[in-house]
């Protein structure tokens, strides 16, 4: 028996992702357009998307740990054998080194013991190592000291194949922000000193931040699923997640009546509410609710009312005609977006995307047919 929810519903549009792609490496071009595929393409399966991006001419896929990048080689095995996955966290156990070199993946060196390590190993075996640097201007997060790292490359081993060296913006999504320049001003201090290695700083909100930041390789994540509200010009961006659930009950209910749990939620005037068979076990924010969150029945719009629970919310039908359990609401789509959750759940679209539960059933759309993958979902 499945284990996925048969009342809910995810669709991915691969058409709005392929679309998003091309958009994004236009707009950077010439420079290379990555993809970063990290923490299972952001919940929505790097089994069927990487091979989907790999057709539209992207050959640099970004993950986080090694485990993702194992999955990843997998799902693009059956392609040709010029694909390069990088990991960003790098390994950090004992005797990685060896692992890596034989299936392909290229390490992104966070500190100076990964870098010394993967030094010795191809000094050990006479070959030079194909590896990213990571180093920091501003983020102070995962990544090499800025001082560390300059003395790193006044002493450039010649025993590293240094892919790519990269940085991290802290406040990309916000564009007035006086860190972007600060940052932007570190990276471009590096490309003066040292033109010849491919430098890469702009991920999803950096690229909209303009072509000073591209460098030579931009890695964008959530935009490729449509998503970056922060600038105007990401408008032409679209959302690659559809999300519906069936409604299980509709009641009369008189006014001054209360709504779900802890009864944050009382009716003013006899009401028609109806029930969806989803909650915050498929990733529908439990801050939603009450905070002007809405579904689409039938083209219109159903508040979200009291405390949504686990496997289930409430939302107003009131004044919607014609309707009957069985029938399906749209909680995410073209019309309402993770955007809106986000303002209205006070929390982040990066987070909400993640969040969508592997119990819903998940298909994967293309203009003229979609196709149900259940084993892959979900």
């Amino acid at each position: 028996m499945s284990t996925f929810n048969t009342y809910s519903l995810l669709t991915v549009h691969l058409d709005a992702i392929a679309s998003n792609y091309r958009y994004l490496r236009n707009l950077v071009n010439p420079s290379i357009c990555a993809s970063v595929l990290k923490a299972d393409s952001y919940g929505l399966g790097a089994e069927v998307i990487a091979p989907l991006l790999y057709n539209e001419g992207c050959r640099h896929f970004f993950v986080a740990y090694t485990n993702e990048a194992v999955a990843l080689k997998n799902a693009l095995s059956r392609f040709e054998k010029n694909s390069h996955i990088y990991v960003l966290n790098g390994p950090y156990l004992k005797g990685w080194q060896s692992y890596y070199h034989h299936n392909q993946l290229i390490p992104v060196l966070n500190d100076l013991d990964a870098v010394q390590e993967w030094q010795s190993y191809a000094i050990e075996i006479t070959e030079k190592m194909p590896s990213v640097l990571h180093f920091d201007t501003g983020m102070k997060r995962l990544a090499i000291p800025f001082k560390e790292f300059l003395e790193l490359l006044q002493n450039q081993p010649d025993c590293l194949d240094i892919r790519l060296i990269m940085s991290h913006l802290s406040c990309a999504d916000e564009k007035a922000h006086p860190a972007n320049l600060e940052q932007l001003s570190r990276v471009n201090s590096i490309k003066k000193q040292y033109p010849h290695l491919p430098l890469s700083l702009a991920s999803s909100g950096g690229i909209f931040l303009g072509p000073n930041y591209y460098f030579d390789m931009a890695r964008p994540g959530m935009a490729l699923y449509g998503y970056n509200s922060a600038f105007e010009n990401a408008n032409q961006l679209i959302p690659c997640v559809e999300l519906e659930a069936m409604i299980l009950q509709i009641q009369d209910v008189k006014a001054n009546e209360y709504v779900g749990y802890n009864r944050t939620f009382q009716t003013k005037s006899p009401s028609k509410l109806a029930t969806l068979a989803i909650g915050y076990a498929d990733g529908v924010p439990w801050a939603i609710s009450n905070q002007g969150g809405y579904v689409l029945i039938k083209g219109k719009k159903a508040p979200i009312v009291g405390r949504g629970s686990m496997d289930l919310i409430s939302v107003d039908v009131t004044g919607i005609p014609n309707i009957s359990v069985g029938d399906w609401a749209n909680l995410l789509g073209n019309e309402i977006t993770l955007d809106d959750w986000a303002k209205a759940a006070r929390s982040s679209n990066y987070e909400l995307l993640l969040k969508l539960g592997k119990r819903l059933r998940k298909v994967y759309a293309t203009q003229n047919q979609q196709h149900g993958l259940e084993s892959v979902s979900c």
